[in-house]
């Protein structure tokens, strides 16, 4: 989902938001009187002091080259434990793309701080960032120092973050909201990021097992139709949209394929088309097991991240039964050498053979097998692959996969 600038109006009658942004003196919190739902900014600086950033505490960024704006929903039923719905961004687990890299993408986004105007903000380097929430929400029921920024040096919140770690929202060295220069070093390009509530740290949870794996679908080749995530933007054939499929699962080694996703019943497509789909593991997702430890403890040439897409036809969603069920159309098995390596970190992969497009080259081709074991493509020449259901697992013993 998409950081934007605030434009509703707060509880005081005037324009709600971070002071840097809106301007007046004090403005209140966007969701002030929801005890529910804190408000949170993160400004990207080129320079590591605040003072060059136009920085302060409890009022923002006046010269940050980007800005974004999240909300988090505190309440117990929105933990992942709990029952709740309508939690927040993305039920609490926003990822902001900052726009991607295409200018003609529908939320491409530019810097705003003095000097670069105009140049994308995707791929920069950043030397500090300010990220807190808002001065009015810190009354509520909630430990900003539980408040998390996930940096990433990859799409879609996958893959390392520069140093390997998560960002507060509550500095409590300094014992004021967040600024945090990241370690020299490190290569401080950042292509997204995810505000999360560590809620595990904070009830004092033990995290699920396992790594987090994250998936995403885009509709067409070269992950387009958009690049940033679907909002009301029109990309299946009868002008409506499907968003990006975008999962996060805490996963071991051997996990039988008990998880699957079965889509609800649409009347005008209950199939979901799929045109290229990511692959990635990430520490965007508070599992045991962080990336690095995991990538460490395996033997990467021989642990496979395996897929399968079923065609469980219009009866949907009739779930599979199990990984060998006789619906399944294509495949792929993705070593874990490819997703361990920090220089090659997600896995983008088209349906169809995409070579000869304009963006070949973006995401691999060929790796989706159909049972018969040959590349899978439509014999009516379209880029998709209309599917039902899915199983994700990884396994060991695969020094055959990709």
């Amino acid at each position: 989902d998409d950081g934007a600038n605030s434009t509703e109006v707060g509880s005081a009658g005037g324009a709600c938001g971070f002071q840097s942004m809106v301007g007046g003196n004090d403005p209140p919190s966007c969701v002030e009187t929801n005890p529910d739902e804190i408000m949170i900014g993160v400004w990207l600086c080129e320079d590591d002091d605040m003072g060059s950033c136009g920085c302060s505490d409890y009022y923002g960024c006046d010269n940050a080259a980007y800005y974004g704006e999240y909300y988090i929903n505190i309440n117990d039923n929105c933990a992942p434990w709990g029952a709740g719905t309508n939690c927040g961004q993305d039920n609490n687990m926003a990822c902001d793309t900052l726009g991607g890299w295409r200018p003609t993408d529908a939320h491409y986004r530019k810097r705003e701080d003095w000097g670069h105007s105009g140049e994308s903000v995707y791929a920069m380097k950043y030397g500090g960032i300010k990220f807190e929430v808002h001065p009015h929400d810190l009354n509520k029921n909630i430990d900003a120092t539980k408040v998390k920024l996930w940096v990433g040096n990859e799409d879609y919140c996958m893959g390392p973050s520069p140093e390997g770690t998560l960002y507060d929202a509550w500095d409590v060295n300094r014992n004021a909201p967040g600024w945090w220069v990241p370690n020299t070093g490190h290569d401080n390009v950042i292509r997204s990021l995810r505000p999360l509530l560590d809620w595990y740290d904070w009830k004092g949870v033990k995290y699920p097992s396992g790594v987090g794996i994250k998936m995403n679908v885009w509709p067409d080749r070269h992950m387009s139709s958009p690049f940033d995530q679907v909002k009301g933007i029109a990309n299946l054939p009868d002008g409506s949209s499907q968003k990006t499929e975008d999962q996060v699962w805490c996963m071991n080694t051997d996990d039988g394929g008990k998880w699957w996703r079965s889509w609800e019943w649409s009347e005008h497509f209950p199939y979901v088309p799929a045109g290229s789909i990511q692959f990635g593991i990430t520490d965007g997702g508070m599992c045991q097991m962080d990336r690095q430890t995991y990538c460490n403890s395996i033997k990467k040439d021989n642990t496979c991240l395996a897929v399968r897409f079923y065609d469980k036809g219009k009866n949907a969603p009739n779930q599979p039964t199990g990984w060998d069920d006789p619906d399944w159309k294509v495949q792929t098995y993705i070593q874990m050498t490819h997703l361990c390596d920090d220089n090659d970190h997600s896995f983008c992969l088209n349906l169809s053979d995409g070579s000869g497009d304009p963006e070949g080259g973006i995401c691999g081709d060929n790796w989706f097998t159909m049972p018969d074991g040959t590349p899978y493509y439509n014999s009516d020449g379209t880029a998709q692959l209309w599917w039902t259901n899915y199983i994700v697992q990884i396994i060991d013993n695969c020094n055959w996969g990709g």
